[in-house]
């Protein structure tokens, strides 16, 4: 695989990442994959519990300085009037 990483310090990096909300998440699984990772979403995905689609947002939103905006008003069911 080429990559190695303590025991200890995926622990770690996998505990910030569930700690870790929308963009504060993104940016962060960016910063690892370029640092770790080749900029890799599939290598990402396959050491760490996340999705390569939202590693690959983050690398996008890095590259462009664009930040996404997450929708979360429009998930689950209405309130009624």
């Amino acid at each position: 695989m080429g990559i190695y990483l303590a025991p200890a310090i995926m622990v770690s990096f996998n505990s910030a990442l569930g700690k870790l909300t929308g963009y504060k998440k993104r940016e962060f699984a960016a910063e690892l994959c370029e640092g770790y990772f080749d900029s890799s979403p599939r290598k990402m995905e396959r050491y760490f519990d996340v999705s390569r689609d939202m590693v690959a947002l983050g690398l996008h939103e890095r590259r462009t300085g664009i930040r996404c905006v997450d929708a979360y008003g429009f998930r689950g069911a209405k309130k009624k009037k």
